[in-house]
């Protein structure tokens, strides 16, 4: 897939283009791990130099919800790993 494409694909599910990136700004774009349940927040998207995409998430963690954030980087070969909620 081309990288014009992945871009236009992103932009239509809510994202906003930045220079080398696409970012969410609304939590509206979930995924879980399959086998661990944890769900993750979608903030942006890049494409790398081969031309994949690569998926920045993040989730909260503490005893109080949106105290602190751990963030996640997967990579075009871990896509089938999670699913989208």
């Amino acid at each position: 897939m081309s990288r014009r494409i992945y871009i236009e694909s992103l932009l239509a599910l809510g994202g906003k283009k930045n220079k080398d990136s696409v970012e969410y700004l609304a939590d509206q774009l979930l995924i879980r791990d399959k086998k661990s349940k944890v769900e993750y927040t979608v903030k942006k998207v890049v494409i790398d130099d081969n031309g994949k995409p690569v998926v920045i998430c993040y989730r909260y963690y503490g005893p109080e919800k949106g105290n602190k954030k751990v963030y996640i980087k997967l990579n075009h070969q871990d896509f089938g790993k999670y699913e989208r909620v």
